[in-house]
């Protein structure tokens, strides 16, 4: 989907160049080269990240192919599935960083824009085309402004990060209402168009976005895009990493102000370039007008199997624990969907997992077989964790550790505790890369000190939510030590159960009190010393 062009070849011939200037101690600053081509190192470890870059997570299957090959070659048989629908690789030593980057080239991938303070991947829903309530496919959109904002080299060099999103419905599953600039699919006296947001974002200072317009045309997609990131480019604090995204210049201007700077620069955009989009509307595939027949399946499968608009083909999600997958249960998928006499697609998502989509209903029972081993149908095992401090430089508590624990902890759990609550967004720190304010339930690493020395713990938010006009972040119950959340979530799961309540939004809403004094009772900070349980070494980083 990207297209590899000679700028892209050139940048990959200057990374190995400035690669060798540093392995040869010409260069001192790694990161200063390294981060906007998605490359960084791992904590103190003397290995480094590697990020390759797939728009709206539209990858074909022989690039996943290639990537497991890379994965077996380079990074220990292991990859790692982001909340921005790019797919990362661990541990690779840096005499393997140029070799990695060729193979991906060759794959038409490029690491390219995926770090630093660039245009990052632009996300989009990840069952665009294919999902029963979608207003319209806003997969092209995506490509176009992707592949547009690829080609200025100052993108490259923004005062941080821009990061752009199209969703297909308003129940917005590409976090456009949380987005730098978001699109979200909108019909209006049958014209195709979006709704349009734009400051928000996570991390330091975090802020559900602002709405921009109620209504633009669809072709007109692109302007709003670069005006936004002109607007960004000039006033973005450059001078403070800290205050530098887009949204504190809503917060210094004032939403008025920054509004009316918008609306200038767009002006005069138009009047400066023609960037209409031109995207072919062709024929949306044929909806779906037969009964659904997901009932075939049992429920248990309902978080896994999605009945598409076109009439018998399905999509499966598959979610490997923390994200991480090793190559040979990605080559288990890989090798089914090979097998097949047909084409499917595959789009990951921004949940640290992927879809296999316009699977016939023949072959869904085989696939779903054959992931789950490694991927579960309950919500809360395919929860949200960041990478940690053994990888982050910024990390403090190990959100995987906890996952795991958690897991653990309901593994005797019956079938309705298990089914209880939703997917978790857990960051090991306050920078959200596990986009804990947008949880339904979000747990924020913190740390504290008591008579045992520093503790790791958790902030506990409940009812994130994204959509048109109802984003929210989660408001914030109180701090559970780490050990303790295990069992705190098994009792949640048992007040919910015995609540009455069968979604679990209505249920928080209805129940706030009895969950309030749920997370005091185990928000308490007395002696770890004694009987320090299972669950005690979910670690701060050391010296943090």
């Amino acid at each position: 989907m990207i297209k590899i062009t000679e700028e892209i070849l050139k940048s990959v011939e200057e990374y190995k160049s400035n690669l060798q200037q540093y392995k040869e101690g010409k260069l001192d600053n790694f990161k200063s080269f390294s981060a906007f081509m998605g490359i960084y190192k791992e904590g103190l470890k003397d290995t480094y990240m590697v990020r390759p870059r797939i728009p709206g997570g539209v990858v074909k299957l022989d690039q996943l192919k290639v990537i497991s090959d890379i994965a077996k070659k380079y990074a220990e048989s292991k990859i790692r599935f982001t909340t921005r629908q790019d797919i990362q690789f661990h541990s690779v030593k840096i005499d393997y960083l140029d070799s990695v980057l060729e193979e991906l080239v060759k794959a038409g991938l490029t690491t390219k824009g995926a770090g630093g303070d660039s245009v990052r991947n632009v996300a989009c829903s990840p069952l665009s085309g294919v999902a029963q309530d979608e207003v319209f496919d806003v997969t092209p959109y995506m490509k176009e402004v992707a592949n547009y904002m690829m080609k200025d080299p100052a993108n490259l060099r923004l005062p941080r990060k821009y990061k752009v999103s199209f969703s297909n419905s308003p129940e917005d599953t590409a976090n456009a209402t949380i987005a730098d600039i978001g699109f979200v699919a909108k019909i209006v006296d049958g014209k195709k168009g979006f709704e349009v947001y734009a400051g928000g974002g996570l991390g330091g200072g975090a802020a559900v976005s602002l709405k921009l317009e109620d209504f633009i045309e669809d072709a007109d997609a692109l302007y709003y895009v670069q005006a936004m990131k002109q607007v960004f480019e000039r006033e973005g604090d450059r001078t403070n990493r800290h205050k530098a995204r887009l949204r504190f210049v809503v917060k210094r201007l004032g939403e008025e102000g920054f509004i009316q700077l918008f609306r200038n620069e767009l002006d005069k955009l138009r009047a400066e370039k023609d960037l209409k989009l031109n995207i072919d509307s062709k024929e949306e595939k044929t909806q779906n007008t037969v009964e659904d027949n997901k009932s075939q399946w049992d429920k248990k499968y309902e978080n896994l199997i999605f009945s598409q608009k076109q009439a018998g083909y399905y999509s499966v999600y598959i979610h490997p624990q923390n994200g991480s997958m090793s190559t040979d249960n990605l080559d288990k998928v890989l090798d089914f969907l090979t097998s097949l006499n047909y084409e499917t697609s595959i789009r990951l998502t921004l949940t640290q997992g992927f879809f296999v989509r316009d699977l016939k209903e023949k072959d869904v029972q085989n696939l779903i077989d054959i992931t789950s081993k490694f991927s579960s149908v309950f919500n809360i095992y395919n929860s949200i964790t960041c990478a940690g401090p053994t990888i982050c430089n910024f990390g403090i508590n190990d959100s995987q550790g906890l996952l795991i624990g958690i897991v653990e902890a309901f593994k005797n759990a019956s079938v309705e505790i298990k089914s209880a609550l939703p997917r978790m967004f857990i960051s090991g720190c306050h920078n959200s890369c596990g986009q804990h304010q947008r949880g339904v339930i979000g747990l924020t690493g913190k740390k504290k000190r008591t008579d045992d020395g520093v503790i790791p713990v958790y902030g506990i938010s409940f009812n994130g939510r994204l959509g048109s006009n109802v984003a929210r972040f989660g408001e914030v119950y109180g701090d559970i030590p780490a050990k303790k959340i295990p069992k705190f979530l098994i009792e949640l799961a048992d007040l919910k159960v015995n609540s009455g309540y069968i979604d679990f939004v209505e249920f928080i809403e209805n129940k706030e009190r009895e969950v309030k004094e749920l997370v005091s009772k185990y928000s308490s900070l007395e002696s770890f010393s004694e009987n320090p349980g299972l669950y005690s070494d979910f670690s701060c980083k050391e010296g943090l």
